[in-house]
This record gives C-alpha cells, structure tokens and sequence, in this order.
C-alpha cells in the first residue's frame, strides 16, 4: 500500500469517531429528546469499528513487511545458490579442461575471465607466473590489454601479495587502497610500466597466491576500478579456492604432460622411444603409399660402444649416447624424426629427400664428430658410427622389407669400416 494512501486512511480513523457529533450539530437535533445519546452510542461503535480497520492495517504492515523480507532473502539465498552452482562448474570445467586445454596460456584466460565474472563488484584482473629468473610475468588478463601487460615483469617483493601478508605469500589478502601501495613499494621503472599500461586504475584487489608443489608459482589478482572496499572476506574465500583448484590444475597438467613425454620421448637423449616412433613411421608410411609421396629410412648404429662401457663405465657410454643425439637433432630439420630404438641403435626418416642428399648429410655429421672429439674426465672419445638407408618406394614398397634393407646395409657399412 502507498504511503500517501495510508497516510489519508490513518486521518481518516482518527476523524471518523467524531462524524455523528458533526451530523448531530449540522442538523440540529441538540435540545430534543435523546438528541445526545444517539450520536454517542454511533460514536462509540464508530471508534470500536476504526479500532478494527487501524489494527487491521497495522496487520497488514506487518505482513507484507514479513513477505518483502521473506522475498529479499530468498533472493540473496538464490543469488549464492546460482553463484555456488556457477563456480562448481567453472571448476569442473578446470578440472576437465587440463587435458583437452591447446596451451597454459588458454586455461588461465578461462580462469581469469570466469574468476571475474562470478565475485560480485569485480570489473577486471590478472594471473601472473613465476619466469625462471624468478620474477613475475602477466600471462593472462581480463579487462586489461595483455599486449600491453606482456612485457612487464615484478619482483614477488613489489607485489601487494609479499608486502601485505609481509612475506608469506601463502595467504590471501584484500588491498583497500592499492594505487598508494604501489607507490610504495613498487620500483619507479615497473610502476611507470603499469602506468602506461593502464593497469594501475585500482580501487580495491584480491590477491591470492597459487601454489604448486609447496612452492609459491604465482598469483591470481581480481580488481575493482570503480569503487574502494567493495570486496569482502566471502570473495576472498572465492578467489582463495581458484587459486587452490588452478594450482591443482597446473600440478595435474605438469604430471600429464610429464606421462606424455615419458610416453614419446628416450629418457637420456630427449629423441622419440621406439613406440613413438613407430607410431610415428606407421603414419608416414601410409600417407606415403597413400599420396605416392617417398621418404628415406636410415638405420644408425654407434661403433665401439660396449669397448667404451667395458673401460669407461656406462656413465661414459651414456655421455657418447646423449651427445651422438644431441649432434643428430643438431644437424637435421625439424620434419625429419630421429628415434632410439635400443641401446646404441637409431632410426631415421627424411622426408621427400633424394638418397645422395642423405648420404651426404650422414657423412658429414660423421666428419664433425671425427673432427670433435668429446671430453670425459681427462679421458677423449671419439665418435664413429655405421649407417644404412633404404627409400620408399624405390627400394622397397612393405614397410618390413625397407627396415630389413636399411639394416643390411648398415651391417655392411660397419664391416666396410673395420676394414678401412
């Protein structure tokens, strides 16, 4: 009900009681017989009846107070409940995400923009990461040009997240006033930097730490630039447990691709393992025969390695292994694949290239290593090996037949060396 409403309603109770009286006057009934009693006895009933109606609409008052109340908290409890459901999603999403994600960079845009999205009062942020130096990089923005962002770099002591919780940087925490603690304890280079970049229009920031493996990997910020203490410790809970779940994120992607290396890759010279690679030659093998495309099979096999072992210890003989490779990667392009398929044994495939091209690219990798001895405790080895190639489809059309071909003629060239 208006209030102006009410309020005419509310003189009107009041008035109503003393209606009989004035009709009683107006029309003249004073000085006859029962001329008074009548008006009081109306009177009377009048009040008891405005009484009524008064405590009725005090009633009323009372119940749609109740009811605005009853509807406003429903509305907040279905505000949280929606908000709750959206970050559950937008952790599972990260959580899923880890193994379908293209790149890092991709996740933390996601988390970033989602983090954003979800605390009420936030307009922008910022995810930065540790570089190898140790200093901070933006590696993910919202709100902010990140071209901008990229090539600024903090130390972790320049950041609200060391200064404020004064140097444990495990713990969350909220910044009231950030432009002047920036110019506090941020250097003048990287403060004019940010500056320039917009990135310091600040009225109120969350700052969490993202942790990995117990050590700090960098910080996830959430800002306001409107309004200052406009964030409160519910949001810094929020930001807390995206920070938590992105540094599981980035430990379960470091595992994953850790697996996935370990899958494709030899442990000691970094080239693909034999399963890799004969997933990979498979996949050539058919596009080959497919697209009437050729390519050329090189078997590599290192001279004298088990003399090397036998004198030098196989810690020896793993230096010759890993640098052989390493001049191998060295000395090829990167669409041509090198593998290790046992002990002192390689493989390689060159694509669309002709065999006196493979033989000459051989044969100098070959002279390099002659003309470089390596060096291993006071001690000098020599690098020699023994090859064999065999072409598709000129050699061979059965993938089989061309691996039996290189190998025979990787034998034949060891025996023709030994007898140089």
């Amino acid at each position: 009900m208006a209030a102006k409403t009410k309020k005419i309603l509310y003189r009107l109770i009041v008035l109503a009681p003393f209606f009989p009286f004035i009709s009683w006057w107006v029309l003249g009934l004073p000085g006859r017989k029962y001329g008074f009693f009548y008006p009081l006895i109306t009177t009377l009933f009048m009040a008891v009846f405005c009484f009524y109606i008064y405590q009725c609409m005090r009633d009323y008052d009372r119940i749609a107070k109740k009811q605005r109340e009853t509807i406003t908290h429903m509305t907040y409890i279905n505000h949280e409940l929606k908000k709750n459901n959206l970050i559950k999603e937008a952790m599972l999403e990260i959580s899923n995400s880890v193994l379908n994600i293209k790149n890092m960079d991709e996740l933390l845009n996601s988390v970033i923009a989602t983090a954003v999205q979800l605390i009420d009062n936030a307009d922008s942020g910022s995810i930065l990461i540790k570089n190898e130096e140790g200093r901070l990089e933006f590696k993910a923005a919202f709100g902010y040009d990140l071209e901008k962002l990229s090539g600024i770099t903090l130390a972790i002591e320049e950041t609200f997240l060391y200064q404020y919780t004064e140097g444990n940087c495990f713990n969350p925490c909220i910044i009231h006033n950030p432009l002047n603690f920036n110019e506090r304890y941020m250097a003048r280079e990287t403060y004019d930097q940010l500056m320039d970049a917009d990135a310091l229009i600040l009225k109120s920031t969350i700052s969490a730490p993202i942790v990995v493996d117990n050590e700090l990997y960098g910080m996830i910020n959430v800002d306001n630039t409107r309004t200052d203490q406009v964030f409160t410790e519910e949001d810094k809970m929020i930001i807390s447990y995206f920070a938590n779940q992105l540094g599981i994120a980035i430990k379960n992607a470091r595992l994953f691709e850790k697996t996935l290396f370990l899958s494709r890759y030899d442990g000691l010279t970094k080239v693909y393992n034999r399963h890799y690679f004969d997933e990979l030659f498979d996949s050539i093998y058919k596009r080959a025969k497919r697209y009437g495309e050729s390519f050329c099979l090189c078997v590599i096999d290192l001279n004298d390695l088990k003399i090397i072992n036998d004198l030098h210890g196989h810690s020896a003989g793993d230096f010759v292994i890993k640098t052989f490779s390493t001049v191998l990667s060295e000395n090829t392009r990167d669409s041509d694949l090198i593998g290790r398929y046992g002990g002192d044994e390689f493989v390689m495939v060159f694509l669309n290239t002709m065999l006196e091209n493979c033989h000459e690219k051989l044969e100098m990798i070959a002279q390099r290593l002659k003309d470089t001895p390596i060096q291993l405790n006071h001690t000098s080895f020599q690098i020699s090996f023994s090859y064999g190639i065999a072409c598709f489809p000129k050699d061979a059309a059965d993938s089989k037949e061309l691996f039996k071909i290189a190998d025979l003629r990787m034998y034949k060239h060891k025996l023709h060396q030994k007898t140089i």
